[in-house]
């Protein structure tokens, strides 16, 4: 019997109806059956024994498991990196043993699940290997000079022992000195790291080679900058200079550092960044810090990605924590999270003194400039954008029949942001709702926040109903950008010209695979021809109406072209025809009223000011 039950375990195939023969043959040679009691544990150990092979090795010891079965689980995403990524196809050569080294029993039982017949034995060692080549933060890669491991794809866990304590050894290749993470290391074990639990570990990316450390403390707490790949022409000075009045800044704003040490994960190459609670694994082009400009762009990435640490990890929506790893984690408020994080990057390097008003007030209107000449404000809202992010959407992608939650929100936040201060007559602004809600939600409840919550915050702190601002965030409206500019005593001035394609007037939204229209512009073409919000599109020239299909007909269209409609209204077939009309483009300039009166100069004041 233990010849075969060895044989079928290397072999992986495993059936279910022979595991009760199985258990009854573990149990009767197991120490537990005779009342041996074990501490739990669970520790892993990495290995790196070829990087040029790009693989990693992962023994996984857990101790004082009970049960006739363990299930062990890989992450299907990552948390701040809103995609199915699928960990467990990179997973090879997985093979389970009881502490003695006899192998047990597993097999497959969903995509990302490995069933051990573990039969109560006292420790069960999980080996398997982690092939790793793709340079980006979601992702873990091995090579000779480095390696980067982004958790969730390269530790597994015990269903149901999130919660569990683990620890995590490396062994470094021989020619290798340096680990940065945000883990805390265990004292008196070299490369070991301990995590409270696994929501923790993975938040922790670890990066590994002989990367160059540099550091600096705000309020007591160590930063460490981790760097490789950055021409040594950068001066390192300035960049640490910068990067503390950066978080001196972002901490000062919400009046707390919320964490013991924070590790910058700054690499040269790839691209991509996440945002984690005590660190942030941010890849760019390390030859761009060369000029000024890429300079700047580069210091609004990483304060993107270290104000995380209070706006998503600390200050989120409930559907943000504690997750699933198993399947999308849906919310409708990464505007919120995302985009208000895009419009606090650039506002705390202008109160950091490190981007000029003139700076922050172009790249607004540059913004602004990008999303209107983009058709996908007309099909889509951004929080649609936000909940359908997982399905591809959502993020800077396809402008033709989406939006990205990332611009829209950080235009929406300095919305909420001056209205707020108008409305208080400046005495209170979105400052104060987000210093609220990391009190009252992450410091007191110790959870996220509802959407009504968030809005109750945001009217709580103007003193009176913001329905525009949120209407604009759930709708495809055309935005009057220029009202909320003038609260602050600046004027958006809009110059037009005429662009490719045709125009028609017609928000539409797809529910349901229907094409459905959510507005009409008064005065359109669509308008004169008699289309109406909740009205259905059934076809376009004759064929399926998608939202794909209305843009592509759009964009290759002339002017003065007809295009025949078929609709449902209230459940009624019918036919019209819409002309279609000129296609404009407009620009956006942001300059000075020239008569402020004295709320507005306070509130441009106040706004736009560089910190103490």
């Amino acid at each position: 019997m233990d010849d075969m039950i060895t044989r079928l375990a290397q072999e992986g195939i495993m059936r279910r109806f022979l595991n009760t023969i199985l258990w009854a043959a573990l149990i009767a040679g197991s120490p537990c059956a005779f009342g041996q009691k074990v501490k739990e544990s669970m520790a892993f150990v990495v290995s790196m024994p070829a990087p040029s092979t790009h693989t990693f090795h992962v023994t996984f010891r857990c101790e004082g498991l009970k049960g006739e079965m363990q299930d062990f689980k890989m992450p299907a995403w990552m948390p701040g990196f809103y995609r199915i990524m699928d960990y467990e196809r990179e997973v090879t050569n997985f093979r389970a043993e009881e502490g003695a080294g006899r192998a047990l029993p597993w097999e497959k039982v969903t995509r990302n699940t490995w069933r051990v017949v573990s039969g109560n034995a006292p420790a069960v060692i999980l080996n398997y290997d982690v092939f790793g080549n793709t340079n980006f933060a979601a992702n873990s890669s091995l090579s000779d000079q480095r390696a980067f491991v982004g958790p969730p794809g390269l530790f597994m866990y015990v269903a149901g022992q999130i919660q569990h304590p683990v620890t995590v050894t490396i062994q470094l290749p021989a020619n290798w000195k340096q680990i940065a993470t945000g883990l805390d290391p265990v004292p008196g074990r070299p490369n070991t790291f301990s995590a409270p639990d696994f929501d923790v570990l993975y938040d922790c990316p670890i990066l590994m080679g002989n990367q160059e450390v540099l550091g600096f403390e705000v309020q007591g707490r160590p930063h460490k900058v981790a760097l490789e790949n950055v021409s040594p022409a950068v001066d390192r000075q300035k960049m640490i200079s910068d990067l503390k009045r950066m978080v001196e800044a972002a901490t000062g704003l919400i009046g707390d550092v919320p964490y013991r040490h924070y590790t910058f994960l700054m690499i040269g190459t790839g691209n991509g960044g996440i945002e984690h609670a005590n660190s942030a694994a941010c890849f760019f082009n390390g030859n761009s810090l060369n000029d000024e400009n890429g300079y700047l762009r580069w210091l609004s990435y990483i304060c993107h990605e270290y104000f995380h640490n209070f706006n998503v990890k600390r200050i989120r929506p409930l559907a943000l924590g504690p997750f699933d790893y198993d399947t999308e984690n849906l919310t409708d408020m990464l505007w919120v999270s995302e985009g208000l994080s895009v419009y606090y990057q650039d506002l705390i390097l202008v109160r950091a003194g490190l981007m000029t008003r003139e700076q922050y007030l172009e790249k607004m209107q540059n913004a602004i400039t990008r999303f209107e000449e983009g058709a996908g404000h007309h099909y889509q809202s951004t929080t649609e954008s936000s909940l359908y992010t997982w399905g591809g959407s959502g993020m800077r992608g396809d402008r033709g029949t989406t939006i990205s939650y990332y611009d829209n929100g950080a235009m929406l936040g300095a919305m909420l942001d001056l209205k707020i201060r108008n409305e208080s007559r400046n005495q209170k602004s979105l400052d104060d709702v987000m210093r609220a809600l990391y009190r009252k939600y992450y410091l007191a409840k110790k959870r996220g926040f509802t959407d009504a919550e968030f809005r109750a915050e945001c009217e709580g702190a103007a003193g009176g109903p913001l329905a525009d601002v949120f209407e604009y965030a759930s709708t495809t409206r055309d935005v009057d950008y220029g009202k909320y500019f003038l609260y602050a005593g600046l004027d958006l001035q809009v110059a037009t010209q005429e662009s490719a394609g045709t125009y028609i007037g017609l928000d539409t939204q797809a529910i349901d695979g229907r094409l459905v229209v959510s507005d009409v512009t008064a005065g359109s073409p669509a308008h004169k021809a008699g289309l109406s919000a909740r009205d259905e599109i059934l076809e376009l020239n004759g064929s399926k109406a998608t939202t794909k299909a209305l843009s592509e007909l759009l964009a290759s269209g002339k002017p003065g072209e007809t295009i025949k409609v078929r609709f449902s209204r209230s459940g009624a077939a019918q036919e019209l025809e819409v002309t279609s009309a000129k296609n404009t483009k407009a620009s956006y300039n942001i300059t000075q009223v020239p008569r402020q009166s004295p709320l507005q100069e306070l509130i441009q004041k106040d706004w736009l000011r560089k910190s103490q």
